[in-house]
């Protein structure tokens, strides 16, 4: 199938009108799916962590970049959807695994700020999956320009803060990006 050769309402834009029960459905299974990729990394991040079975390195960066290459050739079918969650789930845990090295340093400095962090993704994911499957109206619908314009502001302000090394500035830079992160999580509710 083309891309180019869907049918785009434009009208659709300028409504605000109920979401419907099958866009409900959607989000659902979108959500769901983002919720077992964060729990599949969590669990690659405990192999490399606990059992130090598989180690993160050149083998996790390969298994990750194949899984993704391998769904995106694989197509999209209701046969083939089982398939794909597997796979995803696969890129996910090469993805855990590759954080592995990051936690390990976490973990010499402070073993607490892995189970901050953790908690804290998850009632942040959980608080804004529920606004958006529960919002009746799509009037999150622009969103998108601003939420591209602020990444793009934040990747200019981490390239200029490079050569300045401003604390203050990366602090901003910080808090900033997890503001735009956690609104990034409404905008899958404003399907055209």
């Amino acid at each position: 199938m083309n891309v180019f050769d869907r049918n785009i309402d434009f009208d659709a834009l300028f409504k605000f009108s109920q979401i419907s029960r099958s866009t409900q459905q959607h989000l659902k299974k979108v959500y769901s799916c983002l919720a077992v990729c964060m729990f599949v990394a969590a669990a690659g991040s405990y192999v490399h962590v606990v059992t130090r079975v598989f180690q993160a390195g050149i083998l996790s960066m390969l298994g990750s970049l194949g899984m993704i290459g391998w769904l995106a050739m694989t197509p999209h079918a209701p046969q083939t959807e089982q398939k794909r969650l597997a796979i995803l789930a696969g890129f996910a845990f090469f993805t855990g695994v590759g954080l592995g090295p990051s936690l390990d340093f976490v973990i010499a400095i402070n073993p607490s700020i892995i189970v901050t962090a953790f908690l804290g993704t998850s009632i942040i994911f959980l608080c804004f999956t529920m606004s958006a499957l529960y919002a009746q109206r799509r009037s999150y619908l622009f969103l998108g320009g601003t939420l591209m314009s602020g990444l793009s502001i934040l990747m200019l302000v981490s390239l200029v803060n490079i050569f300045i090394g401003s604390v203050m500035i990366f602090k901003a830079h910080m808090y900033l990006g997890l503001a735009i992160m956690c609104v990034t999580l409404l905008w899958p509710l404003c399907p055209l």
